[in-house]
């Protein structure tokens, strides 16, 4: 269960760091914990990620925080204490909730795990600013919203609300700049 064990160490690694950064270290971890494929990388299994040393992972240019995290994360799909499976066949809400309860991760990174990694397309991490600056812009009166104003106007878009959402994303970051 890959997919969503990447989206949810990626998103640890990704959180309060800008994407340039967090590319550079996410690549660094790949290459160390990953298989090689050809010239490519797999992305790291848990087990491998489980067996790393905390040290190894801030080596990567993880903080202490973000190694530890990761690690117990591993360690319990490892362990089997965590079923991505599971995860997979629950409702958002329980989703949610069970990702939440994960050490590390908040409602902003289980809504993304959400929509990114169990292709849930309702879900929005309504408290990220990029989205709550988009939607300002595209659907409000040009200024960020906060999550609740966000949560009111990506309502009439039900059941699509994150599909939405990560559409006037990647519509404004491929805008020509002298447009935005």
């Amino acid at each position: 269960m890959i997919l969503p064990f990447f989206t949810l160490r990626s998103k640890m690694v990704m959180s309060c760091m800008t994407r340039a950064a967090a590319y550079k270290i996410r690549s660094r971890v790949v290459e160390r914990f990953g298989e090689p494929l050809g010239t490519r990388w797999l992305f790291p299994e848990p087990r491998a990620m489980a067996k790393a040393k905390l040290e190894d992972l801030k080596a990567c240019g993880l903080s202490g925080q973000k190694a530890s995290y990761i690690h117990d994360l591993a360690v319990n799909i490892t362990d089997g204490n965590v079923d991505l499976n599971v995860l997979k066949t629950m409702d958002d809400d329980k989703a949610r909730e069970t990702i939440m309860n994960l050490r590390g991760f908040g409602r902003w990174s289980a809504d993304y795990i959400l929509i990114r990694g169990l292709a849930r397309p309702d879900c929005v991490p309504v408290d990220d600013l990029a989205i709550r600056s988009v939607v300002g812009e595209y659907l409000g009166d040009g200024q960020r919203l906060s999550s609740v104003e966000v949560a009111e106007k990506l309502d009439p878009f039900r059941p699509y609300r994150g599909l939405l959402a990560f559409y006037l994303l990647a519509g404004h970051r491929l805008k020509p700049a002298a447009y935005k």
